[in-house]
């Protein structure tokens, strides 16, 4: 007996492999533990690399997973000074003319992921965006119409493409770059931009979107320019039309009702709502409204633009 107890312990001491060694352990049966390889971080003992390094670098233009975004254009949409591209990709259109596929290719895609939301026509009225069988409706935010003048001439082309790969507005339109890959974000916005101009002649392939405002000083000129540039006009309306949030239209000096009580629509109740719009929500408006980042001047010019709006 004591003698079949000594036999099993050594042949358990000698299965224990220790700590690593740079001396091949024993095995009765080579298999794949034990064949002829190299490995990450030790020394090259082959001969076969001048450096003595097994670990090698890339071999020149390899492109591996997870570095396809060297083309900021292409990956992200945006232009060599960072900002939202007027211009498309070479593979996507080149000398005003889309690419033979790329527009029938977006239409398939678009009909795939876009359509419940924004529909058939892009006019945000998908299925999603109907009414729930309560009466009341299904989505918080209405989907963009995406033939309006604020989408259809204001918004360049890389901010199209960034809505689809980094979603819209904290959320309310999510991210579908999981969904979908790069190509078919460039085949959907061309999609879109095509049926855009096809609807109006006077839209051009590359719309010159909206110019950067420079605020020197607050008037409600430049409040004018900012209420678009910004992107207020997507959810604000100016003619008393009840979009996401309430209209600018006689807003001023107007008494509403929120979340935090009754409220004067002044200076003080703009820059909150501008830079906390959760603090103060007006009652039958959703809460979609995220925090905007402005100077102090251009919350100025867009206050003194609201005055002007009776």
């Amino acid at each position: 007996m004591k003698t079949r107890i000594f036999v099993v312990t050594v042949f358990a001491l000698t299965a224990c492999r220790g700590w690593e060694t740079e001396n091949r352990p024993i095995h009765l049966i080579k298999n794949m533990d034990t064949q002829e390889k190299g490995k990450a971080y030790r020394r090259d003992s082959t001969g076969l690399f001048a450096d003595g390094r097994m670990m090698r670098a890339p071999v020149e233009g390899t492109v591996a997973q997870g570095q396809l975004g060297e083309d900021d254009l292409w990956e992200l949409g945006v232009d060599e000074k960072g900002e939202p591209s007027k211009e498309w990709p070479a593979s996507v259109a080149e000398g005003g003319k889309f690419k033979d596929g790329i527009v029938e290719r977006g239409e398939n895609r678009y009909a795939i992921y876009c359509t419940p939301c924004h529909g058939p026509l892009l006019d945000g009225k998908g299925l999603v965006a109907g009414l729930a069988l309560d009466g009341g409706p299904r989505l918080t935010v209405a989907p963009a119409d995406l033939h309006s003048e604020r989408v259809a001439k204001d918004m360049v082309v890389g901010k199209i493409y960034s809505a689809i790969r980094n979603g819209v507005n904290a959320s309310n339109m999510p991210s579908y770059a999981a969904q979908i890959p790069v190509a078919d974000r460039w085949a959907i916005a061309a999609y879109v931009k095509a049926q855009q101009m096809k609807k109006d002649p006077s839209i051009p392939i590359t719309s010159g979107g909206l110019a950067v405002v420079v605020v020197n000083k607050a008037d409600a000129e430049t409040g004018a320019l900012l209420y678009k540039s910004k992107g207020c006009n997507a959810c604000h309306s100016i003619d008393g039309a009840k979009i996401v949030g309430p209209t600018f239209k006689g807003l001023w000096g107007r008494e509403e009702e929120t979340s935090a009580g009754k409220v004067t629509v002044d200076a003080a109740y703009v820059k909150e709502s501008i830079l906390n719009p959760m603090a103060k929500i007006v009652n039958g408006f959703p809460p979609a409204m995220p925090p905007q980042v402005l100077t102090d001047l251009e919350i100025e010019s867009i206050a003194l633009y609201m005055q002007t709006l009776k």
